[in-house]
């Protein structure tokens, strides 16, 4: 390891993630923990009561909505999401792997495409944006959320799960710099395990 890196990590370890930056994984460890079935337990019964949260709340938030799933993976949320009215679904992975097990699943009204979520822009608007235990893996949280604002329909609304790891309190304060809250829940499995989901608008949009 060189010195530029270890001093890289320390920075981040010590003075980044305090304040709530992510750490941003490359396109080769994605598809490697893909293709080794790392993130396998996405598709288990300890994650299935967030998942089934998610899908619920944006059931319950529109009718027959378009929804935009950022990091999406293999699908398991577009998988849940099969009962409810759901004119589109869009999903988008850094992952080839993930993209293609997803497309694997042969799901009806959704399509799965690969893009960087930092980088990547939609070219219509949505209902509904979810991010789903990814945010922790951007840069910087709030401004990933913020550069997706534009892409919400009137009275759209945002919705992120986020596990409570590392430091997740400062992802969310910056991910509040952007957002105010509509609802707030939280699960806790078995397990332990405790995940945060939120219902989010942006600053200048009624709460409604």
């Amino acid at each position: 390891m060189s010195s530029r890196s270890l001093f890289q990590r320390v920075w981040h370890k010590f003075v980044r993630a305090p304040l709530g930056y992510g750490r941003p994984l490359p396109l080769a460890v994605v598809d490697r923990e893909y293709t080794s079935g790392a993130w396998a337990h996405f598709h288990e019964l300890p994650e299935l009561g967030r998942q089934v949260l998610v899908s619920g709340i944006v059931a319950q938030l529109h009718a027959n909505p378009a929804v935009l799933d950022l990091g999406c993976g293999t699908g398991r949320l577009a998988q849940l999401f099969e009962p409810f009215p759901v004119r589109r679904y869009l999903g988008v992975d850094l992952s080839p792997a993930g993209v293609a097990h997803a497309r694997g699943l042969g799901l009806s009204r959704c399509e799965f495409v690969e893009g960087n979520f930092e980088t990547w822009q939609p070219s219509e608007c949505f209902d509904v944006i979810l991010f789903s235990e990814c945010i922790g893996y951007a840069d910087d949280p709030g401004v990933l959320v913020n550069r997706f604002i534009s892409a919400l329909s009137p009275g759209g609304h945002i919705v992120i799960s986020h596990f409570r790891f590392g430091h997740w309190r400062a992802h969310w304060r910056r991910v509040a710099r952007f957002t105010k809250v509509v609802e707030a829940m939280t699960l806790t499995n078995s397990k332990g395990q405790t995940w945060d989901v939120k219902i989010l608008v942006p600053l200048n949009q009624s709460s409604v």
